[in-house]
């Protein structure tokens, strides 16, 4: 069988699309095609892929500029000895060159080697499989956008600039890492309905 992809289209043609496909004779059984019938082949729904992996990075990039943007505003208006407005919610300069509850603080290379490697695998997994659903775009836009916000600042200053704090459980933290928090639970909520979906 011939089989001529149309000229902006790199499809596989399936057997079932193919026999479709199949010219018939007037009485109405199949008969064999010849090589200047070929197959026509309708793309598939790349748009709306195209549409959530460029939302996904739009969404990304807009959370690591107001992360920076924020930062800033906060650097800057901040009093010296920071701002506490309840037991548990206060305002102060922290930098952290570790990770959370200040782990690995003596190892900031090893750090940002990590987060990189992170960033980079997030970013590459979302190019490869682009995401599918509303709530993956929005799980992997929090959980890129977060992760490159903390690195911009390891990058500049070689520590996290950390200001707000809400709980006495995780210490001081920025609009970055709550964007990775809610990220995460995002994704984490994603594949337990789609794990859910498949047993039933």
């Amino acid at each position: 069988m011939f089989v001529r992809p149309m000229a902006s289209t790199s499809v596989l043609v399936s057997p079932l699309a193919a026999l479709a496909q199949c010219p018939r004779s007037d009485n109405g059984p199949l008969r064999a095609m010849t090589a200047s019938e070929p197959i026509m082949i309708p793309p598939h729904g790349s748009t709306k892929a195209r549409k959530k992996l460029t939302m996904t990075f739009l969404l990304a990039f807009t959370v690591t500029i107001l992360d920076q943007a924020i930062k800033l505003l906060v650097d800057q208006s901040l009093p010296p000895n920071g701002l506490s407005l309840a037991p548990f919610f206060d305002f102060q300069r922290v930098y952290n060159p570790g990770v959370n509850f200040g782990l690995l603080a003596d190892r900031p290379t090893v750090v940002l080697a990590v987060t990189l490697a992170i960033g980079i695998g997030c970013v590459g997994y979302v190019l490869l499989q682009p995401p599918s659903r509303w709530w993956t775009v929005s799980g992997f836009s929090l959980l890129i956008g977060g992760g490159f916000g903390n690195l911009v600042d390891r990058l500049r200053t070689g520590a996290v600039f950390d200001y707000l704090n809400i709980t006495p459980f995780v210490g001081y933290l920025n609009l970055a890492d709550l964007a990775i928090g809610c990220g995460v639970l995002l994704l984490v909520l994603e594949a337990l309905l789609l794990s859910k979906n498949h047993d039933s």
